[in-house]
């Protein structure tokens, strides 16, 4: 009897095979309900049930990870003996691919390790360690930036009962993951080292053909970056000197966090010209992978495709959500529920809500406009601001803008009892600024917030319409909140 073809994996339609690993297969897929494209990894679940178990938590605490420097995990299917975790589908290469075919500028290198630097910092807030911070597991989109994926290994930190679904990459082991020991995000920090090292010099630090070197890794102090890089790379000593805070072998002499990380490299990006805003794009041009629509035959588990039920519950939407956990409970807690839920109609309480109206401040645009580029006509700094503050209600609610630029009208209303009072101490600030050169736009957004300080960046090439800036506007609002 011949064997059945699946081409889907619960409501997921198979398109084809992307690649095999260690872990598991990748595959194209698409899902038909909200029209896209995700990329789907099969694994084989363990035999104990206490392994299971384990697989799900771990699988749940990498989807709740939402960053967009973070390869999204959109849904969780699981079978009898298979498990598929639903991601994101990122179109263009990983960054092995790329170091594979040229040596990245130093507006590629730092631009790049920003990106994975923001993506550990998120993982760390959930006391996440990657555990495989590789080129391989780095994706590169057609828009010039980077997302980490494959967190497969990640386990929770020293402390938390690890899991362990392959072993990490050789190239991203630190000196105490070699020596079994317990790790935190500082491990991470030194895969980090390894890969800025790389970058630069074409050549990791302890790899010699493709051997893991395990005495140097260990014990041997590495071969400074600048020994090691071309002649033709110049290097600030700001980053060298990050590089070799990141490769000590004890995980007290590295940085703790990724803020001293990010500090640098968001440093020296800005030191360099605006025109290498879009050299990325343009090296990793020859990189990309080929979109190719033509679908191979595919095996997929039975039982996933038969049978696959999401243990995710919805992400947005209140009825969605209360029907997942309604058809997940049994008929005894059924009864129970509806039995709390009709005690509480019947008590006589109300429920009032109030709406925090939140006060805040625009600093003066900034926009440095040159050369030919080709604008939205509509474009400036009243204009920018208008954008800034609908995606600022649409992210955080009602605002009232006060100071003397974009303020909102003071309405006052009279009444015999009362006199409303409008805050003249802001609880944010804003600024925005906007460069140009011939070919491209550079909007910068910052944010103050109290201690807290956020900034977001966005690049807009010469005649893009005015919708797309203000979809970049919001994006960029977005990232401010994350």
């Amino acid at each position: 009897m011949a064997s059945t073809v699946y081409d889907h994996v619960g409501p997921y339609r198979i398109l084809r095979h992307l690649k095999e690993g260690g872990q598991g297969n990748v595959f194209l897929g698409y899902d038909a309900r909200l029209h896209r494209k995700v990329a789907i990894k099969i694994y084989r679940l363990p035999a104990s049930r206490a392994g299971r178990r384990q697989l799900r938590k771990e699988a749940r605490l990498i989807a709740d990870i939402q960053s967009p420097r973070v390869v999204a995990i959109h849904d969780v299917i699981e079978s009898d003996e298979h498990l598929a975790l639903v991601m994101e589908y990122v179109a263009g290469c990983t960054l092995e691919d790329f170091l594979s075919v040229t040596h990245p500028s130093l507006y590629t290198v730092l631009s790049v390790c920003r990106d994975v630097a923001g993506a550990l910092a998120q993982a760390r807030q959930r006391r996440i360690v990657h555990g495989d911070v590789k080129p391989a597991n780095i994706l590169l989109t057609m828009e010039g930036r980077a997302k980490l994926t494959d967190f497969g290994i990640a386990r929770k930190r020293s402390g938390g009962a690890p899991v362990l679904l392959d072993a990490g990459s050789y190239s991203a082991l630190s000196p105490e993951q070699y020596r079994g020991e317990a790790l935190d995000g500082r491990s991470d920090l030194f895969a980090m080292g390894c890969l800025l090292y790389r970058m630069l010099s074409g050549r990791h630090p302890f790899v010699e053909n493709g051997v893991l070197n395990v005495q140097a890794l260990l014990e041997k102090p590495h071969v400074p970056v600048r020994e090691a890089a071309p002649g033709f790379v110049e290097i600030p000593d700001a980053l060298a000197e990050l590089v070799d805070a990141l490769l000590q072998k004890k995980p007290a002499d590295r940085p703790r966090t990724t803020r001293l990380v990010r500090y640098v490299l968001r440093g020296g990006i800005r030191k360099l010209p605006l025109a290498h805003a879009n050299n990325l794009v343009r090296e990793m041009g020859p990189s990309f992978r080929p979109e190719d629509p033509g679908d191979m035959p595919v095996r997929v588990p039975p039982g996933l495709a038969e049978s696959g039920v999401s243990r995710l519950p919805p992400r947005a939407g209140v009825l969605p959500k209360l029907r997942h956990y309604w058809q997940g409970l049994r008929r005894p807690a059924r009864a129970a529920l509806v039995s709390l839920v009709a005690a509480v109609i019947a008590s006589p309480f109300a429920l009032v809500a109030a709406t925090r109206v939140t006060p805040v401040q625009f600093a003066p645009p900034h926009l440095e406009l040159s050369g030919d580029i080709r604008l939205p006509r509509e474009l400036s700094g009243p204009w920018l601001l208008d954008e800034f503050k609908t995606a600022l209600r649409e992210e955080i609610g009602q605002v009232h803008v006060i100071g003397e630029v974009g303020a909102d009208p003071q309405t006052t209303v009279y009444s015999p009892n009362a006199t409303p009072e409008w805050p003249t101490v802001p609880d944010e600030v804003f600024s925005v600024s906007l460069s140009c050169d011939a070919t491209l736009c550079v909007l910068d957004l910052h944010r103050a917030a109290q201690d807290e300080r956020r900034s977001a960046q966005g690049l807009l090439l010469s005649g893009m319409s005015s919708e797309r800036w203000r979809d970049t506007v919001r994006a960029r609002v977005k990232d401010l909140y994350r």
